[in-house]
């Protein structure tokens, strides 16, 4: 599936969602309004380091530079002007960037806003959680960000993006994890489900080592999930044993040497305390059970 493709499924998806929010319009819209499509060499834009994708899926971007290479770019990037003449900050649409130099294309489409640093950053921030190719790490920064910088709850964000808010919750509290796990998620080493469940343990010391413990045994989603309940059980309480009688003891002890040296093997007495027990009588042979049957009987 190629990157206009997710957008396109993802827009009929929302709705109203962040246009309704953010009181924006299609891309469409804004082009037949205000913007129009220029051609723009690709040597004179440059990515935003501050946008939330950080990890672009080899394979993924293999695929779309391939549907480049074939198609062009269908979609056109939207960029902003930079300090320096004649360049500019892409808003949005880095993988087409990088797939059309894989392609070998010298110029792309694009649609050129004037945009302050804030309102940039915004818009990207939007169109990679609305595309949904962030891993969860990535989605998680994403809508922390959308609600400290654009005072949004998490009620809103959830409806604006069209997910539940225990899904938006959920993916937020992942921020809570310790950086080491946050990059397995990151790597793909585990997937968002291993790392909800990690957080039911109590501190990040435990969760790194139930981690190791899911990627050394490659543990399932479920089997974490049992993993960590078995970490989070409390430990058995101690068995309570009976107090003993000393004199009871050396009592027991002093029968059971007698018997030792009249069978010739080892005998051992246990004791119930209530006026029952047993005797075991151990042997290590056919001939010495049978020796023992014999003593046993004429005696």
């Amino acid at each position: 599936m190629n990157d206009e493709t997710t957008r396109m499924r993802t827009k009929r998806g929302l709705g109203r969602g962040l246009g309704a929010l953010f009181e924006t319009v299609s891309d469409e819209e804004q082009v037949t309004q205000a913007d129009r499509i220029v051609e723009l060499s690709i040597n004179t834009i440059e990515p935003n380091r501050d946008q939330p994708r950080q990890d672009f899926d080899e394979d993924r971007l293999d695929e779309l530079t391939e549907s480049i290479r074939d198609q062009g770019v269908i979609s056109p990037l939207i960029v902003t002007p930079m300090s320096s003449p004649d360049r500019y900050m892409i808003v949005a649409g880095e993988r087409r960037w990088r797939a059309a130099r894989a392609a070998g294309l010298h110029t792309v489409p694009a649609i050129v806003r004037e945009l302050t640093e804030a309102e940039a950053q915004r818009q990207a921030l939007i169109d990679n959680v609305v595309r949904q190719d962030l891993n969860a790490i990535e989605e998680a920064v994403a809508f922390d960000q959308l609600i400290k910088q654009y005072d949004m709850t998490q009620e809103s964000l959830a409806s604006a993006i069209g997910r539940s808010r225990s899904a938006v919750t959920n993916t937020l509290r992942l921020l809570n994890l310790p950086e080491n796990i946050r990059d397995m998620v990151r790597r793909g080493e585990l997937s968002s489900g291993h790392a909800r469940a990690l957080l039911a343990l109590s501190d990040a010391s435990a969760q790194s080592d139930a981690a190791g413990v899911v990627l050394a045994k490659q543990l399932s989603v479920r089997d974490t999930e049992r993993l960590v309940k078995e970490i989070n059980a409390p430990p058995a309480p101690p068995v309570q044993r009976a107090p003993v009688d000393d004199r009871t003891d050396l009592h027991v002890r002093a029968v059971e040497e007698q018997l030792r040296r009249s069978l010739g093997t080892k005998v051992t007495i246990k004791d119930t305390k209530a006026g029952r027990g047993s005797i075991v009588i151990r042997y290590h042979s056919a001939d010495e059970l049978e020796r023992l049957l014999e003593l046993l009987i004429r005696e």
